[in-house]
């Protein structure tokens, strides 16, 4: 393992093990603490091994941190630290800097962001306040620990001393600390009435994402080797990827694809609004503009007894029309068997993306590599990799190591010279074989397979805010070129910050030093660099079509004291007050000079007037607060994708319990039901969402002006995010993202007939048939392939209910592999609707999955 604060620890720690080893043979441990002789490592080393880290509910109902001696000696006070995250409460310390608990003779400091530390108040250079703690002994550190959920605590809670090794308190280590948390979870009552989903007992829809229309005729074909792919000449890749998901071979290349032999794929450039215009009874006719529909990626297919053909007008219709047929024989028993049928579909929006935050917990290639796939799979066609944030920069620069050498990597570095801070859990130390960012081959590797898969790769650079990682990236490589005597102007070149002014500006996540400042010129020339960079990386891969540069939760007072800025303000005297708009005018007008198009957060454009913007339709926004900016954005000619943290953030829990993985913030909860129930013009006033009109909805939300969508061409999609601040592995990486990732996809392709539905009784009851249909499939069919891709899905919890002694239980999504047990979950037996266990003292509930390998949460009756 190699420490990231390694001056001079190499010899001590040696020192103190040896120490250890020559007492331990002649005094027992009471007898160390006698005579005064557990201290420096020995002392670290002993509180990592015996200290346990608990929260624990009150009498009166608050939360507090409980730290409990479960050796045999007393951790006195002297040389020693403890260091720990905690992202929720403790908003007071976190402004004050400290807070001394004197009663416990401890004090409590915030570092950066969701970091604190904990150790002995000091009296003199070896005295403290801190009395000892015996063995069996607990120690109250902090009361309103405001934790609602366990996923709110974090592992790795480590001590440490003055040029001694850190050591991991073992309690916690790669595993969250025990929260007695209380919390208002669903009953399993009520989450029977959620799932209450008839069991149609098969997969009903015949693709995920449902097609614009699919028509049934009698009869099947087997597809086996003797069939062949003929393709139009710009549709090579796409015959290439079928031919070898299928193990066919590719036909002679023939122009007149009508004389290709029989058992045939042919995959052919057809105009697809001339299709739709002939099937008078798609529903394509309920759709009064055909602009709803993104025509270039629409695709048909059409199933005869010796030939299959797959029309479109681009690769990515075609790539469509392929993963449909693959989706379809994933309905058969053999796998090689298909209906004969004819399918007309086009999604409703050009932008269907996901975002994947590899920032605050770092997606490694191969991960990405698998998401990419998926994204296909289900028709999502833009991957926002959100690559920097103030806890990690993930991409190569060449020109500028230190982004990686230093931003790229956690660990116990106060000083954050040679890594960041351990943040979001992470350890003290890090091992020196793995690698937290993208290699310049890396990202080139997701690019070429992002591309092969019609998949678009936006990198976004958070600037100006979110750029701890940035900013101190750039102050190491000045103070490292200073110290080689490297003259100012060169180790300026790139600095993000006028060391003048306060360097420890708290921001919007409690983080020091996040913002970049937009009053000295060395930030563009960074941000230039950076920008040329990613040009460059895309270059032979995947052009950059869009670059996202962040733009969010910066604080209005980031930079007043700063004497750059008062230095600007006094040159240009129109920019006091309105920095930031002064800092996006800038780099809007780089991006230009470059020839790249901008994408940014809501806020970040807020800040713009719309006369410094020659084509707003250059500019696309990621509105995310609320459906009320994205209608504004839109009205004013900005191209909008919707990114609702409430329906689309996948950060949120499964549902209400503090048992599920998940940040409760911007909603309780976020389950697959609510996402496929999303209405894209319907969000206010709607008879899903509200029965007040959409005036009456503008009030209770407090909006000032309740905006029509008068120009609804320029939402131009939707996007689901998986922000990382929780993650911790790529497994629950997964868990996040699916199923919920299907019933968004569902929504950002294909529109319901249930959303122009004019009634509410009219929309409950096609949007319950449309979801028993979509549950149905995901359980019996999707599921399971999920499984053989590898995808640790979440396995749905069971609901039940009682009646008559009688306990009937069911699953969100019908087919999935529900079980009960009646001896408190050493034995399961399979679920049977049709004869329900009776009531007794031991049963309980589970889900399992189709591979036997994982198991939902265990729901005792």
């Amino acid at each position: 393992m190699v420490r990231c604060h390694v001056k001079r620890l190499f010899n001590v720690s040696f020192s103190g093990l040896l120490t250890f080893v020559l007492l331990g043979t002649l005094l027992n441990m009471e007898s160390i603490i006698q005579y005064g002789s557990l201290r420096g490592q020995l002392l670290v080393d002993y509180i990592g091994s015996n200290l346990i880290v608990e929260y624990i509910r009150s009498e009166n109902n608050h939360l507090y941190i409980q730290l409990t001696n479960n050796g045999s000696v007393k951790i006195p006070g002297g040389n020693w630290s403890l260091f720990f995250t905690h992202v929720a409460g403790l908003y007071d310390v976190a402004e004050e800097g400290s807070k001394a608990i004197t009663t416990s003779g401890v004090i409590l400091r915030h570092l950066s962001g969701g970091l604190y530390s904990l150790e002995p108040i000091r009296t003199g250079r070896r005295h403290t306040l801190f009395a000892g703690l015996k063995p069996n002994q607990s120690l109250i550190i902090l009361e309103h620990a405001d934790l609602n959920s366990k996923w709110y605590s974090f592992p790795n809670w480590y001590v440490t001393g003055y040029r001694l090794e850190p050591r991991v308190i073992q309690s916690t280590y790669m595993k969250r600390p025990h929260v007695d948390y209380k919390f208002d979870r669903w009953p399993p009552e009520k989450r029977y009435i959620r799932n209450n989903v008839r069991n149609l007992n098969r997969s009903v829809k015949a693709v995920i994402p449902t097609p614009l229309s699919v028509k049934i005729a009698q009869g099947e074909v087997t597809l086996d080797r003797q069939w062949s792919v003929a393709y139009d000449k710009d549709f090579f890749n796409e015959a290439l990827f079928l031919a070898d998901e299928l193990h066919m071979k590719l036909a002679k290349f023939n122009n007149d694809l009508s004389a290709t032999p029989k058992k045939i794929v042919r995959l052919t450039r057809k105009n697809i609004s001339a299709c739709l215009a002939k099937n008078k009874s798609s529903p394509f006719t309920k759709f009064n503009d055909s602009k709803r529909l993104y025509l270039e990626e629409g695709y048909t297919i059409k199933i005869k007894n010796n030939s299959i053909d797959i029309c479109g007008q681009t690769g990515a219709g075609i790539f469509y029309g392929i993963q449909s047929l693959l989706s379809l024989l994933e309905n058969s028993v053999d796998g090689s068997t298909l209906p004969l049928l004819r399918i007309i579909d086009a999604p409703r929006f050009e932008f269907r993306g996901l975002l994947c935050d590899t920032a605050r917990h770092f997606i490694d290639k191969y991960e990405i590599l698998n998401t990419i796939d998926l994204m296909a799979i289900y028709k999502l066609n833009q991957l926002h990799l959100h690559l920097t944030d103030d806890e990690g920069w993930r991409i190569e620069i060449p020109a500028l190591p230190e982004l990686t050498e230093v931003g790229s990597r956690r660990g116990h570095d106060l000083q954050e010279e040679q890594c960041l801070l351990p943040f979001f859990g992470s350890e003290p130390t890090e091992s020196s074989h793995k690698r937290h960012y993208y290699s310049v081959q890396d990202y080139r590797d997701i690019l070429l397979h992002a591309d092969a898969h019609h998949v678009q790769v936006i990198p976004e650079i958070d600037m100006p805010g979110h750029a701890h990682a940035a900013v101190q990236s750039m102050r190491v490589r000045y103070m490292r070129m200073k110290r080689n005597n490297i003259s100012e102007e060169s180790a300026s070149k790139y600095l993000l910050q006028d060391f003048k002014g306060t360097l420890w500006h708290l921001g919007v996540a409690q983080q020091r030093d996040s913002v970049m400042n937009p009053c000295i010129e060395s930030t563009y020339t960074f941000i230039t660099k950076i920008i040329q960079t990613m040009m460059t990386l895309h270059r032979d891969t995947q052009p950059l079509k869009r670059l996202h540069l962040g733009g969010d939760e910066v604080s209005v007072d980031a930079f007043t004291d700063s004497p750059a800025c008062i230095a600007l303000a006094k040159k240009m005297p129109e920019i006091k007050g309105n920095l930031r708009h002064y800092f996006i005018k800038r780099i809007m007008s780089i991006c230009k000079e470059l020839g790249v198009r901008i994408q940014m957060w809501e806020e970040g454009f807020a800040f713009v007037n719309d006369r410094d913007i020659s084509n707003k339709a250059d500019l696309v926004v990621n509105a995310w607060l609320q459906t009320e900016a994205a209608y504004h954005y839109a009205n004013r000619g900005y191209k909008v994708i919707l990114t609702h943290a409430h329906k689309f953030y996948l950060d949120h829990p499964y549902e209400p319990d503090g048992d599920e993985l998940g940040h409760f913030w911007a909603t309780r909860y976020t389950d697959s039901r609510s996402v496929f129930a999303f209405m894209f013009n319907g969000e206010l006033g709607s008879p899903r969402n509200s029965t007040f009109s959409k005036e009456q909805s503008c009030r209770a939300l407090q909006f000032t002006d309740c905006v029509e969508l008068k120009s609804p061409e320029n939402i131009i999609g939707m996007q689901a995010s998986l922000w990382g601040e929780f993650i911790l592995s790529n497994e629950d990486f997964e868990y996040m993202l699916c199923p919920r990732l299907l019933a968004f996809a569902e929504r950002a392709w294909h529109m319901a007939d249930w959303e122009t539905a004019s009634t509410e009784t009219e929309l409950r009851q096609l949007g319950d048939a449309d979801w028993t249909d979509f549950a149905n499939t995901v359980g019996y069919k999707e599921l399971p392939f999920l499984e053989r891709m590898g995808i640790r899905y979440r396995t749905p919890v069971p609901g039940f209910r009682i009646r008559a002694n009688i306990v009937e239980a069911n699953t969100e999504f019908p087919g999935s592999l529900l079980q009960y047990s009646t001896d408190g979950g050493n034995t399961w037996n399979t679920y049977n609707e049709g004869n329900p266990p009776e009531k007794s003292e031991n049963l309980s509930f589970s889900v399992v999955s189709h591979n036997l390998l994982r198991r939902s949460r265990i729901i005792r009756v």
